[in-house]
């Protein structure tokens, strides 16, 4: 977090009361030079010096975005899958446990490993039947499969989009032909 020297005093009074660890995190810059400590110049915004030439614009919720989560079959058949693989997570870890961990458990813990990979990628299968798509989504931020671009190139959705294309369970705008 950065904060302008304004407000040290106010920051005495309140780094007493936090964890000494989380008070740690806290800096304050005074000008350009002292936040690219934290900072690349490149992602500072030009208003406090920096080269980032960007503006704030809401992308508008495009109407059918959130379509599937009206699916609930799909939803619970998605949902009974990630159920056998949480019980397949918890017997391998139990198994892992009982091998005492790597020491003795090599094989017990690829396969631990292994389900938790099918976990994560088994999520990204789910999330458009259980999460409203949001501006991340929209401006290509969260991408299919978990991916974060946190400076994606364009922004393809725009505000008050005619179509939708549903990819992967993401909401992209149609401006020509998406497939």
């Amino acid at each position: 977090m950065f904060i302008g020297s304004s407000s040290t005093g106010i920051w005495k009074i309140i780094r007493g009361w936090l964890d000494p660890v989380v008070a740690s995190k806290v800096h304050f810059t005074n000008n350009l030079k002292e936040m690219e400590e934290f900072i690349p110049a490149n992602h500072v915004l030009k208003e406090l010096d920096g080269q980032e030439d960007w503006d704030y614009t809401y992308a508008e919720p495009i109407p059918g975005e959130n379509d599937k989560m009206k699916d609930t079959a799909t939803r619970d058949n998605l949902l009974r899958t990630r159920e056998l693989l949480y019980r397949d997570f918890e017997e391998a870890t139990l198994e892992w446990i009982k091998d005492h961990g790597d020491e003795h458990g090599p094989t017990t813990r690829a396969k631990r490993d292994s389900i938790a990979r099918q976990l994560r990628e088994d999520y990204w299968k789910v999330d458009p039947y259980i999460r409203a798509r949001s501006l991340y989504d929209r401006t290509r931020v969260l991408l299919p499969g978990g991916k974060v671009d946190y400076y994606p190139s364009a922004v393809v959705v725009p505000a008050g989009a005619a179509e939708v294309s549903q990819q992967n369970g993401t909401a992209v705008a149609s401006t020509d032909d998406v497939d």
